[in-house]
């Protein structure tokens, strides 16, 4: 009978029996005929048996085989399975072979990048395709989701979390750099003054922020506590408009056991005293030395000459005793 085959299978070998005639013998031959088809692996074979006897009666048999192939090729190694990976480690496509039951397989690669939320989010979409000479494809895709969530790193040694300085020793901040895995990264700086219990010291926030392309940041904090000199203000008007009315010595109270001497033009002393301005001691223009001008007498407007001595305490336990002398002038009309 007519049959359809795959290509791989093996062509029939049944051969048709002619019974005996009146006019024996019989001789019987066969031919065949290959008709190609759509490509090399599709064809048809047509077999043709004759049948004649001594007497010269014919008959003739034909049987066609119709030759398929339907068989898709299959991928000889391990197909990838779908991942999740940083954006620094994405893996290397694989080469996949394939087979085929009826001769070779070609395979054929492509790659589908997918943007996501960033530069370095995104996914890969591959595909490997089997073909074979028929046409007949076998696909496989791996898809591949790329992150970025580790955050930049410092270049540079970072600055000590926590420094105790003085005004005059108070350095500029430093410039950091940052590198990322998977491409730049920039530094931002933000400094920040937050004002102490005293007016001569108060501390610096130093923060530098490393962010990449897609927002993964590394921040670093310094707390430097800043202790500055007292600020004086040489000039004393004590008229009663609010403004100089007594000797403004700013930051001062910072410095307990702190001492204030005040001489006039001869070297004499005409006020002193302990922990200035703790108890609304300040100098106001008035006499209050060792009895070597009447108290409470009103000084005449001039020129006098201050001595202030402190402990100069850092706060980590450094401490310089420091003595702060000018003039001043005193307008004590």
């Amino acid at each position: 009978a007519d049959v359809t085959i795959e290509c791989s299978d093996a062509l029939p070998i049944e051969q048709p029996v002619f019974s005996a005639s009146s006019c024996d013998p019989i001789q019987v031959t066969m031919t065949e005929e290959r008709v190609e088809g759509s490509c090399v692996n599709n064809y048809t074979i047509i077999r043709t048996w004759v049948g004649i006897d001594s007497c010269g009666n014919e008959r003739v048999l034909t049987q066609t085989i119709t030759v398929e192939d339907t068989t898709a090729p299959e991928f000889v190694e391990a197909i990838p399975t779908d991942v999740t990976v940083e954006c620094n480690a994405i893996p290397s496509a694989v080469v996949l072979t394939a087979t085929d039951n009826c001769g070779e397989a070609e395979v054929t690669f492509t790659e589908l990048r997918e943007e996501g939320s960033c530069a370095n989010n995104y996914t890969l979409t591959r595909t490997w395709t089997a073909i074979d000479s028929c046409g007949n494809t076998s696909e496989v895709t791996q898809v591949i989701t790329v992150e970025d969530t580790t955050a930049p790193v410092f270049v540079e040694a970072l600055p000590a979390s926590e420094l105790y300085v003085r005004c005059a020793d108070l350095k500029p901040a430093e410039m950091l750099t940052a590198i990322d895995t998977c491409g730049d990264a920039t530094v931002s700086f933000y400094e920040e003054k937050v004002l102490g219990d005293c007016e001569a010291k108060y501390d610096l926030l130093r923060t530098w922020t490393a962010t990449d392309a897609c927002g993964n940041e590394t921040s670093h904090t310094q707390t430097i506590h800043v202790s500055c000199p007292v600020e004086i203000y040489n000039a004393v008007t004590p008229n009663g408009d609010g403004m100089n009315d007594d000797l403004v010595l700013k930051g001062i109270e910072c410095y307990p056991g702190n001492s204030v001497e005040i001489y006039n033009r001869w070297g004499v002393l005409v006020y002193e005293t302990k922990n200035y301005n703790s108890n609304g001691n300040t100098f106001k223009g008035y006499s209050e030395g060792r009895a070597t001008i009447k108290g409470d007498s009103k000084l005449p407007s001039g020129t006098y000459y201050y001595i202030i001595k402190y402990t100069f305490d850092l706060g980590n336990g450094e401490v310089y005793p420091t003595e702060q002398a000018g003039y001043l002038h005193l307008e004590n009309n």
